[in-house]
């Protein structure tokens, strides 16, 4: 079985949660030699970019994974999300510029996701993809408004910018791959049945929170 684990701010977390399951993954002396796949007994352990793990499950290069909904919905992932997880929580949400002026343009890190917004409330702007600090767009009157997520509002109340609208609640997934799912059923089932129980432990929470 391969595993496919965010490099980023779930990383951490993501393997606290596999350990609570029972599952031997990487330690953090293992981390520090930058490797990015480890081998413990029968499950491969990769390390991707968060962005990256969607589609590592959704065309069987892993079996599963843990992924943000925001890269699953960004890249219309068709794996199952048996499991959501209680860490790594945010909103993304539509932010204006300082003053709020009339959406006209948006810049984001997620341009499939702002597309559909906007489609589905009748708005025509441009829709502008960044990899960067977005943000800094809004600032510098780039565009009229930003889509991004937001967790403490910090670099939102800094900037003086304006939270005007949610476009999605986000919170990590452990995602499966359809055909994984469909050839190993009972290691799956396994794999999804530990992480469950891992996730609602109040032990867990304490040491990931």
């Amino acid at each position: 079985m391969r595993i496919a684990i965010p490099k980023g701010r779930l990383q951490d977390r993501t393997l606290a949660l596999f350990e609570a399951a029972g599952y031997d993954a990487p330690s953090a002396d293992d981390l520090r030699s930058r490797r990015l796949v480890f081998q413990r007994g029968d499950i491969e352990w990769i390390f991707v970019k968060d962005c990256d793990v969607p589609v590592y499950v959704e065309h069987g290069a892993a079996d599963a994974g843990i992924a943000g909904l925001d890269q699953i919905l960004e890249h219309a992932c068709t794996a199952y999300q048996p499991v959501e997880l209680p860490f790594g929580r945010c909103r993304m949400m539509l932010i204006a510029a300082p003053g709020e002026p009339p959406l006209t343009s948006v810049a984001t890190k997620y341009p499939r996701i702002a597309r559909q917004y906007l489609e589905q409330r009748g708005v025509r702007a441009e829709v502008i993809p960044l990899g960067g600090s977005v943000e800094l767009s809004a600032v510098l009157e780039l565009t009229s408004h930003v889509v991004d997520l937001v967790e403490t509002g910090e670099t939102v109340r800094v900037h003086k910018l304006v939270l005007q609208d949610l476009v999605a609640e986000i919170s990590p997934r452990l995602i499966v791959g359809k055909n994984a799912f469909r050839t190993e059923t009972a290691r799956m089932r396994d794999l999804i049945a530990r992480i469950e129980a891992a996730a609602g432990t109040s032990l867990f929470a304490e040491k990931t929170s």
